[in-house]
């Protein structure tokens, strides 16, 4: 297992974990999306992919989302799930609440945002991170070479 620093996630281990993390939570979401009981909002799995996504998107604040599926499979997804979602209200005569449509669109825009960069691969990026990483360390070493 390879480390490039020592915080706590500076490592293989940790990068492999929170990928299969990464991974476990993309493919539930993936599932819901998929599920007609989703996209309805008085349902379980409605509230389950709604908070998957939540975690997802904490996750990623903190860098923590180094794995997802590519984005041109994940996209098709959200119009189908928002028209389920919308058809809903109107088989129960109820009006589409707008607001909320907004709040899940912009919700399912987030997520993609999420996914695409994930989609560049936390390997280019670890590598990234490390070559800075070494990078940093090789100047300091001139630098005290040369003092």
């Amino acid at each position: 297992m390879g480390a490039w620093g020592h915080g706590n996630l500076e490592n293989d281990g940790a990068q492999d974990l929170i990928a299969e993390i990464s991974d476990e939570l993309f493919a539930r979401i993936v599932i819901l999306l998929q599920n007609p009981s989703a996209s309805k909002w008085d349902e379980c799995e409605h509230d389950e992919l709604f908070v998957r996504v939540e975690m997802i998107l904490a996750m990623a604040k903190h860098g923590m989302i180094n794995s997802s599926p590519r984005s041109i499979e994940l996209e098709p997804l959200f119009a189908p799930f928002v028209e389920r979602w919308s058809q809903y209200f109107i088989a129960s005569k109820q009006k589409v609440p707008e607001e909320r449509k907004a709040v899940i669109v912009d919700t399912f825009a987030r997520l993609l945002e999420v996914a695409s960069g994930a989609e560049e691969g936390s390997f280019e990026h670890r590598l990234g991170l490390i070559s800075q990483k070494m990078g940093k360390n090789e100047e300091q070493q001139l630098r005290e070479t040369e003092d």
